[in-house]
């Protein structure tokens, strides 16, 4: 697959791709289908970045100007026209420049790579880190109606895919994320991902309690009625 840094296609979105996470769409605007068709004809990948005024389905939404190039894993043609489409981030990219030659929206862009941060301090982070999300996932996943719940928790331990799959699994408002991708350091990601993991640990243990309480107090009332 190539990333041109010239006239890439962009697919301004509600939600926050990062890079080796998946992200399926339902293509069904005739100018999406065209962009995704010609992604598929040339091998090439397509922009994703953040709306922060204005919808998916209307003209010249306001982005963020940092977002995530995707590549195109497989595609299910409907009878309608309809394409389902299953995309992998692959980089994160600054949008330098915005053009109108086509239906969608293209610019030109500039790759942006991670930079690691401090080893030592990342080995430590890492396992913090990783302790910490498999928790926030069971912590979470009780709160869940028992068809929902995941099944055995699995974590990366390579630290950048780590922080990726932590960010791109929190609960938390897209707009949050956004700050997530645009950290400069997977160091510095995972040291804030640990405080958000943490502060969502408290949250969820109060909404628990909460649930509990409120049970007590119905099974209660029933056993007086």
């Amino acid at each position: 697959m190539d990333i041109p840094e010239r006239d890439l296609p962009l697919f301004p979105l509600k939600t926050v791709l990062f890079p080796r996470m998946p992200l399926p769409l339902k293509i069904f605007e005739p100018r999406y289908q065209e962009m995704m068709t010609r992604c598929i004809r040339d091998r090439i990948g397509f922009g994703v970045l953040l709306i922060v005024d204005g919808d998916e389905v209307g003209d010249s939404p306001e982005t963020v100007t940092i977002g995530t190039v995707a590549r195109i894993v497989s595609v299910d043609e409907q009878d309608d026209g309809q394409m389902h489409i299953l995309t992998m981030g692959v980089v994160r990219f600054r949008l330098l420049k915005t053009h109108n030659h086509h239906p969608y929206l293209s610019g030109d862009i500039q790759a942006w790579h991670d930079e690691m941060g401090d080893p030592k301090a990342l080995g430590k982070l890492t396992k913090e880190a990783h302790k910490a999300y498999i928790n926030y996932v069971a912590d979470l996943s009780e709160l869940m109606d028992e068809d929902d719940r995941p099944g055995q928790i699995v974590a990366p331990m390579d630290p950048q895919v780590l922080s990726y799959t932590i960010a791109a699994n929190l609960q938390i408002q897209s707009e949050d994320k956004q700050r997530l991708l645009e950290i400069e350091t997977v160091e510095e990601r995972l040291a804030v991902e640990l405080k958000l993991l943490e502060a969502e640990r408290i949250f969820l243990g109060r909404v628990k309690l909460m649930r509990e309480t409120f049970a007590r107090k119905d099974f209660d009332k029933f056993s007086n009625n």
